[in-house]
């Protein structure tokens, strides 16, 4: 019965070489668990911020494989909810692991929801300007297209024909913002009438082939999810916690050394798909990455602390709450994923104008879903 039992450790910790060649070197648990902070916090800090060295000029050069990589993060994120969380909790929460998991997806729904009908994330607005005044008009706090974007393609001072403004009804402009390109319809029913032009005074040359509004802004409805990149961020920094949380557990430096490779294997791979998305938003402030980024390296730092302290913890909490959170989390994932990060990419095609990058988008999709598969299929076998 012992030598079945050596055989059978024996089996279990053969994957993990490295962990059994620390142990016979002497290290001790808590040693590991330092080990296991380092390798953590700064890895995946430092896969977070390498998105941030690629300039916004390369992204507006190269807005396919921008786009690939976010769809790329997106498959990552679609495997690490459905493949690598949901099975987790299903094995302590049996049948209520699905209810969970869906109540975090339907909490960021609310909270996106009420954010909107709150008037937050919209912006509408239609301001006419001519000469050196201008009026602006918001019905709803929100981002504000500068007049200057305007004014670097347009140098004209009135209105034109009617059958200039006709034409101009028809046609879409796009004002370049710093978080996004916005496409704007411009209606019939503000040009199209000859004398609109008279009742805001501007003057109607008849000579002119190119005239249009110097500064006309018509916003419809530009929303966009105040939860996206916050909401991501959560849910992996409270996923990144209850691994760090099972790591400083652990009564073992083997044990320890074992859970770290597990972890790193995906979290390095979740960091630079997070980076990613962050740089996808137009944050022109390194800061604001580089704190976002550090929010998420700390987050395991955070709950190997945390295990440490709690080195007997409680059987309810290990069993019921942790399993709880993860679910949420990882509903939260999953919204994000296909409510945000995918439309949003899918809406970009005919920005790009390129005639497969719908195709490239699910083949990065599916790389992505099969990397991260993969990884969590390798940790569950170990």
């Amino acid at each position: 019965m012992n030598l079945a039992s050596s055989l059978e450790l024996s089996s279990t910790m053969a994957p993990n070489l490295t962990a059994h060649m620390v142990t016979e070197t002497g290290m001790s648990k808590i040693e590991a668990k330092l080990l296991a902070i380092l390798a953590l916090g700064v890895g995946s800090f430092v896969s977070g911020i390498l998105p941030l060295f690629c300039s916004q000029r390369n992204r507006e050069r190269f807005p396919a494989l921008i786009s690939f990589l976010l769809c790329f993060g997106a498959g990552v994120l679609l495997a690490t909810a459905l493949v690598h969380m949901l099975p987790e909790v299903r094995v302590a929460l049996k049948q209520y692991a699905e209810i969970i998991f869906c109540l975090g997806f339907f909490l960021i729904y609310a909270v996106d929801e009420i954010s909107h009908m709150c008037g937050v994330g919209h912006s509408h607005g239609h301001s006419h300007g001519h000469g050196g005044q201008h009026n602006e008009r918001a019905s709803t706090s929100g981002r504000r297209i500068s007049r200057d974007s305007t004014n670097a393609d347009v140098d004209s001072r009135g209105y034109g024909t009617s059958e200039e403004t006709k034409l101009l009804s028809k046609r879409m402009f796009y004002f370049h913002s710093s978080d996004s390109t916005i496409q704007i319809p411009q209606r019939s029913a503000d040009f199209d009438a000859p004398e609109s032009s008279q009742t805001l005074g501007m003057s109607c040359p008849s000579d002119s082939t190119e005239s249009i509004p110097r500064a006309v802004i018509i916003t419809g409805d530009m929303s966009e999810p105040v939860t996206g990149v916050f909401s991501l961020l959560l849910a992996l920094v409270v996923h990144s916690l209850l691994e760090g949380l099972a790591i400083g557990v652990q009564s073992s430096a083997p044990a320890v050394l074992l859970l770290l490779g597990a972890v790193s294997a995906h979290k390095y791979v979740v960091g630079f798909c997070l980076g990613v998305e962050i740089c996808s938003h137009g944050s022109r402030h390194r800061c604001s990455h580089i704190l976002q980024i550090l929010t998420f390296a700390v987050g395991s730092v955070a709950g190997i602390a945390v295990g440490m302290v709690l080195d007997d913890i409680g059987q309810t909490f290990n069993d019921l709450v942790i399993p709880t959170l993860q679910g949420v989390a990882g509903g939260t994932l999953l919204y994000v994923t296909v409510s945000e990060v995918l439309p949003r990419e899918r809406g970009k095609r005919a920005e790009m104008r390129l005639r497969h990058v719908g195709l490239l988008q699910l083949i990065a999709v599916i790389l992505g879903f099969t990397v991260m598969s993969i990884l969590s299929l390798i940790i569950t076998e170990n």
